[in-house]
């Protein structure tokens, strides 16, 4: 265990007062409910929502459960903070709907502003932020969800693709490794058929790693994990990450150079995306070369227990709980003009 000589925040005894939290999540739990199963389609998704729901409310915190955005836009009660993990919904640009809407309600809301968070989403700015920042990325092109394809990358194969959009590793499985141009536009007419644009990388062969920060008056890095796994070329599947599947490992990365570059690259980038709660930046090291490549990074990434931002808490030496409440209080301080307006009216609603 490797302790962060930085406290984490902590909520002050009026927030907790006065805190009237809606839960917004597609398993969102009614008190009192029992540990759900796990998902035939996805997987460990009602045991987090579950999970998250319970932490907040072991916090001392009232809770509402929402389950879906529609409730969200015609809500009948009065919270003073959304906490959201419903980060996609059947539309387009629904990543930052929650966000936009709150900002319009002048509630505050877990994650970023709008226009934070879509850039985090879209993979494409994220290379083009990483570039201008100095971090290196691996070759990649755009691939439209519409219209003709592109020509055949300049750079070798074997190719990787994915989704321009989107997170949980949604629409990877191994048929997103190609090595022949007949493969790889078959594989984006698949995409195109679905309607959505896709990034085509060069495959860079290593491991991953990912770096978790918390949002606060100097983003805390709480470390770096290695994550491999056994399918082709170490990739990670949509059914994987939602623990339908096996064959991933997680371990800490000692500190040390590696280490220490890869803080480098994930505290540039947060110094550029500055307005976060709390965000995870995900990189590729080239087995061969030892080259660090950035692939992307993500805002409303898992707080779960199973997930890599709370097994390096663990590491930390922090617990679930801490790590929730150190980004709920910085996340009201964040915005403490949207925080001031909605608890004074949760106050004068208490107060008739």
């Amino acid at each position: 265990m490797t302790r962060l000589s930085r406290d984490l925040l902590k909520l002050t005894p009026l927030q907790r007062e006065r805190l009237d939290v809606l839960f917004l999540a597609q398993y969102a739990p009614e008190p009192g409910a029992p540990r759900p199963d796990m998902h035939p389609e996805h997987g460990v998704l009602p045991r987090y929502n579950h999970e998250l729901f319970h932490t907040l409310t072991q916090l001392g915190l009232r809770c509402s459960p929402c389950r879906a955005l529609e409730d969200l836009v015609h809500l009948r009660s009065e919270p003073n903070y959304v906490f959201t993990l419903l980060n996609r919904a059947p539309f387009r640009s629904s990543e930052v709907f929650t966000s936009a809407f709150c900002e319009w309600l002048e509630v505050p809301y877990l994650g970023a502003p709008p226009n934070i968070r879509a850039l985090a989403e879209d993979k494409h700015l994220t290379k083009l932020m990483a570039r201008a920042l100095g971090i290196p990325t691996a070759p990649w092109l755009v691939s439209p969800a519409e219209g003709p394809l592109p020509a055949a990358p300049d750079f070798p194969g074997p190719w990787f693709v994915k989704p321009r959009f989107g997170a949980a590793s949604a629409g990877i499985s191994e048929d997103s490794i190609q090595e022949t141009e007949a493969g790889l536009h078959a594989r984006l007419r698949y995409f195109q058929n679905l309607g959505q644009a896709c990034l085509v990388e060069a495959l860079i062969p290593g491991v991953d790693l990912t770096v978790p920060v918390l949002g606060g008056p100097e983003p805390l890095v709480l470390g770096v994990a290695e994550e491999t796994s056994a399918l082709p070329h170490g990739i990670v599947t949509h059914r994987q990450k939602r623990l339908l599947d096996g064959g991933r490992e997680r371990r800490l990365v000692a500190p040390g150079a590696l280490e220490a570059r890869l803080r480098e690259h994930a505290l540039k980038l947060c110094a550029a995306v500055m307005e976060f709660d709390y965000l995870r930046v995900d990189f590729r090291l080239h087995r061969d070369t030892g080259e660090l490549f950035l692939l992307e990074f993500n805002i409303g990434c898992n707080l779960g227990s199973h997930a890599a931002v709370m097994f390096l808490s663990r590491q930390a030496g922090f617990s679930q709980a801490d790590v929730i409440e150190h980004i709920v209080r910085h996340s009201l301080d964040r915005q403490h003009r949207l925080w001031n307006r909605a608890s004074f009216r949760t106050a004068r609603e208490a107060e008739r």
